[in-house]
């Protein structure tokens, strides 16, 4: 796990290592341009006939490159500065700028950038808040025509035009091919669309002093996470790993019930019943023989259907209910009866999301716990809270924070960087690709969600934990099917792979 922050978050952390622990600024820049130059070295393995430039704003981000201009130089790398920028400077910019002129390396006026190996970055940082326009807008432009000839764009903490709290672009921005950042990843490095201009995000330790009593709680996971799955008891049976039920599929949507199934056996739940229209039965058989079984058929009233329910409820050790499960009256009546129902912990998806936004029903949690799990994809969400897409896909993390917050439960908000949080604490994951933009894929990770609670997990980390697995399933799914032709099955199946 590794934490990531906003720009106010690393401005504090910033201001307390220079003027509260007393680390002097120029110390934390030097090392941050040994860091840039290393990398240089290392990732693009530059020789003395490589020409780099450094495209140099005037605040501190700038006074980093003039000082990887200086590094570079000193090692007989044949390096150019060029500056942008008039008016306002920092006293570390001018302390930087005289080093360099003090040495001979001059700034030249107008650099060819298409003539360079590599071109650094180090325009704008992550104090960016205005967009990139005029002059900046140009040189920016020359820096992307560059790359797209051949140059390697590399970037000084954060690519210039990227808002670090938000991914977004602010204007126009720096494509870059690799991004050295200091301390921590920045929030818009790993949003949507900001992560897609940073290339190989490289983090690196500069100094800074310890202060994680100031950052946010937002942070993301990292393969070893994987090893947070609940260890197994070794003489336990079925009963010990928990038993799922799954409250899924209508006559006509069987598959979104199986898949759901798969994946929660295929976590290591110990039994898994499924509650579902007889349609369903066979193919569940086929597909899912260990499951057990429950059906109602087009007959059975919402009535009969909620007794069919309550009487499975208190064999549970959790209940995931909604995919394919229709929004008719019989489906409504169930997602009402697992609504109310405070003392389990459950997983509400699809349908039976839009059957609480269209009749404004109330999730029951337990006072003190959230101990109920809502997954939406951005347009359940709007759905959900009235906001619009565009709105919400703005602002992901505020919309996902204050719908928990106000709701008491997690909220699991799905994009191409889902944000999972409980009103406090906020993770967002990384893992997965474009080719789980698919049918059923949500099914699978309701599947995962669950079968992690029913082996003992708590809701928030099996929130958090199943949607990274979930990510890496279909990273694997993509690595053997590729991304194109992957379906939720190939998710499901590959599962297995990620948690062995």
């Amino acid at each position: 796990m590794r934490y990531v922050v906003d720009a106010a978050s690393m401005k504090a952390v910033d201001e307390y290592s220079i003027k509260q622990v007393g680390i002097p600024s120029m110390v934390l820049m030097e090392r941050a341009a040994l860091c840039v130059t290393e990398t240089i070295l290392e990732k693009v393995h530059v020789g003395t006939n490589s020409k780099i430039l450094c495209v140099c704003g005037t605040g501190n981000n700038g006074a980093d490159g003039l000082a990887v201009a200086r590094q570079l130089t000193e090692k007989d790398i044949n390096t150019d500065v060029y500056t942008v920028g008039e008016g306002n400077t920092t006293s570390e910019y001018r302390v930087q700028l005289n080093i360099i002129e003090n040495l001979g390396i001059e700034c030249i006026s107008k650099p060819l950038f298409d003539n360079y190996d590599v071109i650094v970055d180090a325009v704008f940082g992550n104090g960016l808040s205005r967009n990139v326009e005029g002059k900046y807008k140009d040189i920016v432009e020359l820096i992307n025509s560059a790359s797209e000839k051949g140059s390697t764009v590399v970037a000084v903490d954060i690519p210039t035009g990227v808002n670090a709290t938000d991914g977004r672009i602010m204007g126009c921005c720096v494509k870059a091919d690799i991004t050295v950042t200091f301390g921590y990843e920045k929030l818009g490095m790993i949003l949507y669309p900001g992560t897609a201009y940073c290339g190989e995000v490289i983090i690196k330790n500069i100094g800074f002093a310890p202060f994680y009593e100031e950052l946010k709680e937002i942070f993301v996971y990292e393969d070893e996470d994987i090893k947070r799955l609940p260890v197994r008891q070794r003489d336990g049976n079925k009963g010990t790993f928990g038993k799922a039920l799954v409250v899924a599929g209508s006559s006509g949507c069987g598959g979104a019930a199986i898949l759901a199934g798969k994946a929660a056996y295929n976590m290591g739940t110990g039994l898994v019943k499924v509650l579902t229209h007889m349609d369903n039965k066979e193919p569940l058989l086929i597909h899912v023989p260990e499951c057990l079984i429950s059906t109602y058929d087009d007959t059975c009233s919402g009535e009969n259907a909620s007794l069919l329910l309550e009487g499975s409820l208190p064999w549970a050790t959790c209940v995931a209910i909604g995919p394919g499960l229709s929004t008719d009256k019989r489906a409504e009546r169930l997602t009402l009866e697992v609504a109310k129902k405070a003392d389990i912990v459950r997983v509400f998806d699809a349908d039976a999301l839009n059957i609480i936004a269209r009749d404004k029903m109330t999730i029951e949690t337990r006072e003190g716990d959230s101990n109920a799990i809502i997954t939406p994809h951005i347009g359940e969400m709007s759905r959900l809270t009235g906001i619009s897409i565009p709105e919400i896909k703005k602002n992901i993390i505020s919309t996902a924070v204050n719908y928990a917050r106000e709701h008491h439960l997690i909220c699991v908000l799905k994009d191409a960087r889902t944000v999972v949080t409980d009103g406090e604490r906020v993770y967002i994951n990384c893992s997965g690709n474009d080719g789980m933009a698919t049918g059923g894929s949500g099914d699978v990770l309701t599947g995962i969600i669950t079968g992690l609670l029913a082996t003992g997990m708590g809701c928030f980390d099996s929130a958090c934990l199943g949607t990274f697995i979930h990510g890496k399933a279909g990273d694997k799914a993509a690595e053997y099917c590729g991304s194109v032709s992957m379906t939720a099955t190939d998710i499901a199946r590959y599962i297995k792979e990620v948690i062995k």
